[in-house]
């Protein structure tokens, strides 16, 4: 007797993780501003599901520093401070340049691979003012994991713990005020002088690069954030 054919089970997305891409999205596209009180029951209804799901959602939006969640006061879109901006990419500069140091080594030569990949998928976003808004949140998703796979450089559990929590800050405090056209081809300019020192082997360059993209980097952040309370104020 022939063998039945088996056939693996197809995995569709939960009802939660669909919501919770919804909301993210609208979070780092500005369309959900800093510090604005989200309406659950127009969610509920906006996205045609139920509070449980929402929930789901919100909690691990939550858990990844993008919304606070008081049950006194309701929940609210993560706002950021220079202050804040500026001491997460300080930690991000000290951690990730140190993991860099790391690059070259025998033991890397993986992850190497896969943060070269990265640096050269990105490399194809932004090729127009007219469209670049929708290529914001899948190039912000290869960017933080891009830095997170640079702090693995280092083989250290406790300083990508350490990293995790404030790369995510650094990355929402980047998307809350939304990238200009101009701030993504600077970004791309930088993470190609980065991939051009990784495929020449320099170390003292890979450095530089990865150090000074960080301190541009913020210094973005910080601009948006300014323009952003002036037009608000």
């Amino acid at each position: 007797m022939a063998d039945e054919t088996s056939l693996d089970q197809i995995q569709l997305p939960s009802v939660a993780s669909l919501v919770y891409d919804a909301v993210r999205r609208e979070i780092l596209l500005g369309r959900l501003a800093q510090n604005e009180q989200l309406n659950l029951s127009k969610l509920e209804q906006q996205l045609g599901v139920s509070r449980t799901p929402l929930k789901m959602a919100l909690s691990r939006l939550e858990e990844e520093g993008l919304i606070e969640i008081s049950p006194r006061r309701g929940t609210y879109v993560r706002a950021f401070s220079e202050r804040d901006i500026r001491e997460c990419y300080e930690l991000r500069i000290a951690l990730e340049v140190y993991a860099l140091r790391h690059v070259f080594e025998p033991q890397n030569a993986a992850i190497l691979a896969e943060i070269t990949e990265l640096f050269r998928r990105m490399d194809g976003y932004f090729d127009s003012p007219e469209t670049y808004v929708d290529d914001i949140p899948p190039f912000a998703d290869m960017d933080r994991s891009v830095h997170a796979k640079i702090v693995e450089l280092a083989g250290n559990t406790r300083m990508t713990q350490v990293y995790e929590r404030a790369n995510v800050q650094g990355y929402i405090a980047l998307m809350g005020s939304r990238f200009e056209y101009a701030d993504t081809l600077k970004t791309v300019g930088e993470h190609q002088r980065i991939l051009r020192a990784l495929e020449a082997h320099d170390l003292d360059e890979v450095l530089e690069a990865g150090r000074l993209h960080l301190v541009q980097a913020g210094e973005r952040a910080v601009r948006r954030l300014a323009a952003r309370q002036e037009r608000e104020s």
